[in-house]
């Protein structure tokens, strides 16, 4: 990948060229301007609004393809929307509308792979260490088969290097009095060791806080997790950065289990998996999603209506129940449901539904009952799958308590993050709830190895399938119990 300026200036070039081209030929296609000259005017004109407004993208950052692809679309949508305000208000040689549908066309596909091509790798592997244990950091340095930047890395003092490898450190005295420290950089005095700044030769570039811009201005290329526990703050706030930020992400062995594993990278090492998915399988199923949200909330629109109005009326209580619940790479976000139980259902705390376990829940309320029967209380969901919190289909979301509480049963609870959850799934489908969570985890990363748009749209079908016949055995309950009713009062 070329670097910064290098960067930003064949990042610009090839726009304008590309601009400049495709105003040519849109021109062309379209016959609209109908000279040689005035085809070259309105290419001009193209070239230099479509320049001017993707220069956001000319910024030598680390980005994943779907978002390149989402602001190359994004920028050239305004260029666009620029074009066709010319045109309309009658600016002179500005081109057609059609031109401008057809260049933008164009350039839709051309320009990210232009950026794409620019961001090539023709150079050395550029990786930083991130992390907070110092024998994890010095094992993560040899294991790898380049040099390093640095690390980033909260302050490293004497005593957590003598606790982490007492091997490499030799405590000793001085006639002064003053403690001296080996280690791969030398000797070192106690107003030296306030801060570590070498290990294994390897450079301390700053606190955990400086990720961001040190994987910015150093163009980093991967990042390797070096942490003693695979935290939720910590840990996982570094492999959202990587997400983010488009870079590879790699991880010491000892947090193998933590996450999506890959393949081993030298003694110590592991690829991990930040996206399961290729970006084109990403792209179809946020379409996917969208449309079935959209479509959902505009026919279920009268049924959301009667729902909340029996919700009001059955119980005291706001008609809508919001829980934080666990996302992406262990972001959390606020989930909303139609209420199914009394309000201070969880005063004591977040807890399991005893009717996952097949069993009866005090706390569901009447109306909780068949909302929860016929799925009915899930609705308000799908504003979270248009908002992208969520998605139709992937792992349920979980609270963060439940979670903790899993984890702590020694299950790699924290696999299933690494996808965004869906209101059904595998899991779903097959009735496996948090009651089993050892079964459920296996459910879910089954959809994560096999997820397509073909398999998302069998498990929606059979949800729907599924909640139909709940819903026909709802009203055969209660034809059969007002039978009976009526059949003993006469």
């Amino acid at each position: 990948m070329l670097l910064r300026w290098g960067y930003r200036g064949a990042a610009a070039t090839g726009t304008l060229l590309l601009a400049l081209a495709a105003g040519f030929v849109a021109g062309i296609l379209t016959g609209v301007p109908t000279t040689l000259g005035e085809s070259l005017l309105a290419a001009a004109l193209v070239g230099g609004v479509v320049s001017v407004a993707l220069t956001p993208l000319y910024v030598s950052r680390p980005r994943s393809v779907t978002t390149v692809l989402s602001e190359s679309w994004r920028q050239i949508g305004i260029a666009c929307l620029v074009l066709i305000a010319l045109a309309v208000t009658g600016v002179p040689l500005a081109p057609a509308v059609s031109t401008t549908l057809v260049s933008g066309t164009i350039l839709a596909l051309a320009l990210p792979a232009w950026y794409a091509h620019c961001r090539r790798r023709d150079r050395p592997e550029r990786v930083l260490i991130v992390g907070d244990e110092p024998t994890l950091i010095k094992s993560s340095v040899l294991s790898l088969p380049v040099s390093p930047l640095g690390f980033l890395s909260p302050v490293l003092t004497e005593q957590s290097i003598e606790m982490s490898y007492p091997g490499d450190s030799v405590p000793d005295r001085r006639p002064d009095d003053e403690q001296v420290l080996r280690t791969d950089g030398g000797l070192r005095t106690d107003a030296q060791l306030n801060r570590l700044e070498l290990i294994a030769g390897t450079k301390r570039l700053g606190g955990l806080s400086r990720l961001e811009r040190v994987v910015r201005e150093r163009d980093v290329d991967t990042v390797v997790l070096a942490f003693a526990h695979g935290d939720r703050e910590e840990c996982f706030g570094v492999l959202r950065t990587c997400r983010e930020q488009g870079v590879d992400a790699l991880v010491h062995d000892s947090l193998a289990d933590r996450v999506l594993e890959d393949e081993s990278v030298g003694d110590a090492l592991v690829r991990v998996d930040t996206q399961p998915w290729p970006w084109y399988g990403r792209l179809t199923k946020r379409a996917f999603d969208l449309t079935f949200a959209t479509v959902g909330l505009l026919v279920l629109a009268p049924i959301i209506l009667l729902v909340a109005v029996a919700v009001k009326l059955d119980s005291p209580g706001p008609v809508l129940y919001n829980q934080v619940r666990t996302s992406t790479l262990g972001r959390t976000f606020t989930l909303s449901k139609f209420r199914s139980m009394v309000t201070d259902a969880e005063s004591d705390g977040a807890k399991l539904s005893d009717e996952d376990a097949g069993g009866v829940d005090p706390r569901v309320t009447g109306v909780g009952r068949v909302l929860r029967k016929t799925h009915l209380d899930e609705i308000p969901q799908l504003f979270s799958i248009l908002s992208g919190e969520m998605s139709v289909v992937g792992p349920r979301p979980e609270r963060p308590e439940i979670d903790r509480e899993i984890e702590a049963d020694g299950i790699d609870w924290s696999k299933r993050w690494f996808v965004k959850p869906g209101l059904t799934g595998i899991a779903q489908i097959n009735d496996v709830t948090g009651f089993e969570p050892a079964k459920k985890l296996e459910y879910d990363l089954e959809y994560v190895r096999q997820q397509s748009l073909w398999l998302d749209i069998k498990l929606v079908a059979y949800q729907i399938w599924s909640v139909a016949v709940d819903v026909v055995e709802l009203l055969s309950e209660r034809l059969t119990k007002g039978g009976d009713e009526e059949s003993s009062s006469s």
